[in-house]
């Protein structure tokens, strides 16, 4: 019997209604109504751990708010700074502690701790920027420094340098309200509640050449979630919703006088998934990320509307044109050296975009079956910092969840792509594979069971990694408490939450290894030499001013410099690129360059110059022969259906909880029923989420998933339905939309183009792929088996 101290339900009553945490094995419970909202909550204190959890009524799989004792505010080992006074002793006696009068109160009835302290969510503390730095690691080779912290920066998400070499810095201080926002469903918000809720734009300077920035110029606030910038014609754009706006200084006093929107429109909502960029392409146009958004945008300078809908874009910053691009991506859309565009969301490494939208335009008899590809399927990330429970997904440690800003960079050895993960504190390193079509990346071989940097510190936010006019990498660190929007956080735990823990906080690291060189950060004042220079920030922004001026004089050494064999692809053709931009009488030469680099330079970018000329073996790539995979084959028979889902879930809970399973049988189950939609380990079709990313969820949330699966659905999950003009409906999850068609995923993992002359209607459903019924497949033991087989390693 375990030992409890007062309160309303007792332990036993409890364990009847939901599964306790693993703390109360030890004793010393109260059960005592927390927050008001008519359910005992649960506080436990003794020798040896505490913990402070909300009761949760309603679950909510998809982000693992599981019914009963679930929201947990706190918890940890007895004597540690989160701990409670305890409620029993070593002897397992009540210490006389209870809740009365909105405070646990010792015997005598003073007050031990207050109720607004025990409905906070305690939190490790941050550290000085000079600490923290300490707390970094990088790989051998390599050396880091702080160059930029509060107050000089608060809040940086993304940087860039103008040709002067000050560091511009995007601050979005309004994260995860702007004054006056909620979420979707308005059950949490922010009104104005400090003078930093905000969104700027800094300039920084390097006033003594020491290579730190000391002066910060305050040039442009009142933006709400700016995203990123770019710079033009003395000028730069900025992504802050619901607008992409040109601002610029005109009087020489580094403050913005002039702005004006170019596009709006832009959807708002989460800041994790808004409009964003902006990468600058060797065509000369500005390339944006959707955020997953979209938007009705509206093109101010062209009169032009245009729906965003799945896809990222460009635009061009003389005409304004704005032109969609295949996508999407969530946070940061980066282009290599020839030309090769990266994306990612929060859940995949990065994804390679190797089909061009202006391709797909102009044959829109033909559907690409995908757009995009995935680049490496291992998700598993070498985190050093102690783990701390996610506030929504409670399970996941060492995997992938926040992955932004996929960022290609040579090391001066290998092609790399550079993904940030902020939820795990580390920068990853993966090597780029140009000799495959599509792309993929493997591990970095010094990087196999370690990260290129990673922190110990908690608050290590990392948002952006990129080279700067050096040669060295630039680290952009938010530096918060709480990286989450309130939309995925349960309520309740909200209000225990500093959701603006660090606002005033934010540091930029200077990681510097061998493609790194000394020097003031600015641009040589030889345009000719920038354009030869390794650093691609060196030769964009060469290549930038010299379209801003239309200086046709450097012609010539553009020319020569496209020629010189002894230079990078990189340098070589940029400045192709440059020359064919500045007179078109060049564009032949540059697409004879282009192609005599294959593979490194692809379809995508020769599309980008006017050629249609891909390789074939590139194109079979694009347009790949149907195949049906062997997972198709096993789709389980369901021959009848219970329309009470929860008593299906309910009815196996019970059965499964008595069972032991066998891995090995549990393959066999794995092979019957599931994988024609879920891989696991590497095999099975790549339709529904990875089993293995499910493995250390509960087992009533696993077998909610497996028997009620509409309950929670994510959007990425949800059906598509298209009617075909001949009647026939095809239902799959929705890979692609091009101008020829749609393809939809269906299960068995074959994708099937729709091209849009046989569609008489597409619908999106909001029922998942994954059929309601599997209780006609699955009895109790073999579930019990493909849980085990699913949680073994």
């Amino acid at each position: 019997m375990l030992a409890s101290a007062r309160g309303g339900l007792t332990p036993e009553a409890a364990i009847k209604i939901a599964p306790l945490p693993e703390a109360a094995e030890q004793g010393g419970l109260l059960f005592v109504d927390l927050n008001g909202d008519g359910h005992e909550d649960l506080l436990i204190s003794n020798p040896k751990s505490y913990g402070v959890y909300l009761f949760n009524p309603v679950a909510k799989a998809n982000v693992q708010w599981e019914k009963g004792w679930t929201q947990v505010l706190r918890e940890g080992r007895a004597g540690d700074a989160g701990s409670l006074p305890l409620l029993v002793d070593a002897k397992g006696e009540n210490t006389g502690v209870r809740f009365e009068e909105g405070a646990l109160r010792d015997a005598a009835g003073a007050v031990l701790m207050p109720l607004a302290e025990l409905l906070r969510v305690p939190g490790p503390a941050p550290l000085s920027p000079e600490d923290s730095l300490k707390t970094l690691r990088v790989k051998p080779g390599y050396t880091i420094r702080l160059v930029a912290h509060e107050p000089l920066v608060q809040d940086p998400i993304f940087v860039d340098w103008d040709a002067q070499g000050r560091m511009w810095v995007v601050e979005m201080g309004d994260y995860p309200f702007a004054p006056g926002e909620k979420t979707s469903d308005g059950r949490s918000g922010q009104e104005k509640v400090s003078p930093l809720q905000d969104g700027r734009i800094k300039i920084l300077e390097d006033t003594d050449a020491d290579g730190d920035y000391d002066r910060a110029t305050l040039f442009l606030e009142g933006l709400r979630h700016p995203t990123g910038l770019a710079f033009w014609d003395g000028g730069v754009f900025i992504s802050a919703i619901p607008d992409i706006l040109y601002a610029k200084d005109t009087d020489g006093d580094s403050v913005c006088d002039r702005r004006e929107a170019w596009f709006t429109g832009f959807t708002a909502g989460n800041p994790q998934h808004l409009v964003n960029g902006f990468a600058w392409g060797l065509d000369g146009w500005f390339y944006g990320a959707n955020g997953d958004s979209g938007g009705d945008i509206t093109c101010l300078k062209t009169g032009a509307k245009i729906k965003l809908g799945t896809h990222d874009f460009s635009f061009h910053p003389v005409s304004g044109e704005f032109r969609l691009e295949t996508g999407r991506s969530q946070y940061g859309k980066w282009r290599d050296d020839c030309g090769n565009w990266f994306g990612n969301n929060n859940s995949t490494l990065g994804w390679h975009y190797h089909v061009p939208m202006r391709y797909l335009e102009q044959h829109t008899d033909r559907v690409a079956k995908s757009v995009r590809s995935v680049l490496n399927t291992d998700t598993r990330v070498f985190t050093i910092s102690p783990p701390v429970r996610r506030f929504n997904w409670a399970g996941a440690t060492h995997v992938l969840t926040a992955a932004c800003s996929p960022m290609p960079w040579f090391d001066g050895q290998l092609d790399c792509l550079l993904i940030c993960e902020p939820a795990n504190h580390l920068i990853r390193r993966d090597v780029l594979d140009y000799s495959r079509f599509p792309l993929i990346s493997t591990r970095h071989p010094e990087d196999l069971e370690t990260e290129f940097v990673a922190s110990t510190d908690h608050w290590f936010r990392p948002t952006m990694i990129r080279e700067g006019p050096d040669g060295a990498l630039y680290i952009v660190d938010m530096y918060r408490l709480v990286l989450e929007h309130p939309e995925w956080i349960p309520p309740e735990m909200v209000k225990g939450l500093n959701l603006r823990a660090g606002e005033d906080r934010g540091r930029v690291f200077r990681v510097e290894g061998p493609s790194a060189r000394e020097g003031k950060h600015r641009l040589l004042e030889d345009l000719a030499a920038a354009m030869g220079s390794p650093q691609r920030w060196q030769r964009d922004t060469a290549q930038r001013q010299l379209l801003e001026s239309g200086d046709r004089t450097a012609l010539p050494w553009l020319l020569a410099l496209s020629q010189e064999a002894a230079q990078s692809h990189g340098v070589r053709l940029q400045a192709a690129w440059t020359a064919a931009l500045l007179e078109e009488a060049h564009r032949p030469a540059l697409l004879d360059l282009m192609r005599t680099f294959h593979p490194q330079v692809r379809g995508v970018a020769l599309n980008a110059a006017g050629s249609n000329d891909v390789h074939p073996a590139e194109l079979a790539s694009w347009f790949p022969e149907a195949e049906t995979p062997a997972a198709a084959a096993n789709l389980p028979l369901i021959t009848r259906n219970n329309p009470d889902r929860m008593a299906v879930v309910k009815r196996y809970l019970e059965q499964v909880s008595k069972l032991r399973g066998d891995a090995v049988r549990g393959e066999q189950v794995y092979q019957k029923a599931c994988m024609a939609c879920h891989q696991l380990n590497g095999s099975g079709a790549d339709v529904g989420p990875k089993l293995e990313t499910v493995a250390a969820k509960p087992m009533e949330q696993i077998l909610e998933a497996i028997f009620d699966p509409n309950k929670a659905v994510e959007q990425r999950h949800v059906t598509t339905e298209i009617t075909q003009t001949d009647g026939s409906v095809l239902a799959g999850l929705l890979v692609a939309e091009t101008p020829g068609g749609f393809s939809l995923r269906l299960p068995g993992g074959v994708d099937v183009p729709v091209p849009r002359a046989k569609i008489r209607t597409v619908k999106t459903l909001s029922r998942s792929l994954m059929p309601e019924g599997l209780e006609a497949a699955l009895t109790a033991q073999e579930t019990a088996d493909l849980l085990a087989r699913i949680q073994s390693r």
